[in-house]
């Protein structure tokens, strides 16, 4: 991310409680912010889009997801779209 400020966009709660416990065990857990995706992702590609909440975002994959990603045989590459008719 920019200047080295991400921002975490977990796609599971456990995962991020799961990463809040490794990096800060003595804090109480946060509330947590909730939003949809695909509304995420049209602040993202809106042009001149003033959403600045969407600026940093870095998605962290389900570890199981990379797994599969990893055996399935593909060249893709972590994150690579694949559009297919």
């Amino acid at each position: 991310a920019e200047g080295g400020v991400a921002n975490p966009v977990y796609f599971r709660g456990k995962d991020l409680k799961t990463e809040w416990d490794r990096q800060y065990p003595n804090e109480a857990f946060p509330t947590l912010k909730v939003r949809e995706l695909n509304e995420m992702f049209l602040a993202m590609i809106h042009p001149g889009g003033k959403d600045e909440s969407v600026r940093n975002m870095v998605f962290v994959p389900i570890a199981e997801s990379v797994e599969k990603a990893k055996s399935c045989g593909r060249s893709y590459k972590l994150g690579e779209m694949i559009l297919t008719k």
